[in-house]
């Protein structure tokens, strides 16, 4: 298998909005926009909505450490089932939710959980290449919440590298993205800095650069997609954006609202890849925000944002 990537020179020859189908080929040409669902609590119903919504792929999580949980990996299975019967290929984020050595500040024991990470990417490639947009390695590694090996100034180089690394001789025809970061990387910040590392030194590891940008407006993610190809001489995507309908947003039509002018700003961006948060609801999220993300209700009640979603996705 070997790992689709386009090359460093190549993409400098293209201009920052790379056609989703030179860089997703699972995806068409107009059906660049998924959404996250929760593999535990996906179903057909779900799965027949989103792709009557106009969706053109489901963004799943995939936790590292829970791989060798029978039932854990059913529900892996089960969700992708779903997702095939429905037609629609799945974006895999894959992370750890537990810290990847209990020596952070040893090189060796993170080089060596970086290629046992790497393993991991491998094989759940070879389970489910046929209904992969593309695999995405980690999520908001920059926030500590979602780092937990800490110190992500001086740890995450050392264990991306090694995944990098152990990847590079592998094959597959699924693109890379990574790293899911919380804020786009700009001058200066930590994730930029890990970035100039990474893709210098491995330039074929990644087809391209994904990070979430809530809170920005159109103009501040065009500004973060021209810097990501400027530095990186990679796509920005967008592998998470959300917003939760709080009194605060103005209620189920304030989130109405604000999820149609995202989509209509990333429409005219061109950008080949973009994951709404979330599908439904979450009963289970820490608070009110958290709880109030998704297009729907937790029992599966149409929200305004889905009815939204639904005319400006399949308008097109």
């Amino acid at each position: 298998m070997h790992f689709k990537r386009l090359a460093a020179s190549t993409l400098l020859i293209l201009s920052s909005q790379v056609h989703a189908s030179a860089l997703f080929p699972a995806l068409a040409a107009n059906k660049t926009f998924g959404v996250q669902a929760k593999i535990q609590t996906f179903t057909a119903a779900d799965a027949g909505q989103i792709k009557a919504s106009g969706f053109g792929f489901v963004r799943f999580g995939v936790w590292t450490n829970s791989l060798a949980d029978a039932a854990y990996q059913k529900q892996i299975s089960d969700a992708f089932a779903v997702a095939k019967a429905a037609g629609l290929p799945v974006l895999m984020t894959i992370r750890s939710t537990e810290a990847l050595t209990a020596a952070p500040g040893n090189a060796k024991a993170l080089a060596a959980a970086g290629a046992v990470f790497a393993q991991s990417i491998v094989a759940l490639e070879q389970s489910y290449r046929t209904q992969l947009v593309a695999i995405e390695i980690w999520n908001e590694p920059d926030l500590a919440k979602y780092w937990p090996t800490s110190h992500f100034e001086t740890t995450f180089v050392p264990f991306m590298s090694a995944v990098c690394q152990s990847l590079g001789p592998k094959a597959s025809a699924t693109p890379l993205i990574g790293f899911g970061f919380a804020k786009a990387p700009s001058a200066g910040s930590a994730s930029t800095v890990a970035l100039n590392r990474i893709v210098s030194e491995y330039p074929k590891c990644l087809s391209a650069i994904s990070y979430h940008p809530y809170g920005l407006t159109g103009a501040q993610i065009s500004t973060a997609q021209a810097f990501i190809q400027q530095n990186f001489h990679l796509p920005g995507v967008i592998s998470e954006w959300g917003v939760s309908a709080l009194s605060s947003n103005g209620g189920d039509d304030g989130q109405a609202s604000k999820v149609s002018t995202f989509i209509a700003d990333v429409k005219k961006l061109n950008i080949p890849l973009t994951s709404l948060y979330e599908w439904k609801n979450s009963d289970s999220g820490g608070n009110d925000r958290e709880r109030n993300f998704g297009l729907l209700t937790s029992d599966g009640q149409p929200k305004p944002a889905q009815l939204a979603v639904e005319t400006l996705l399949n308008a097109q």
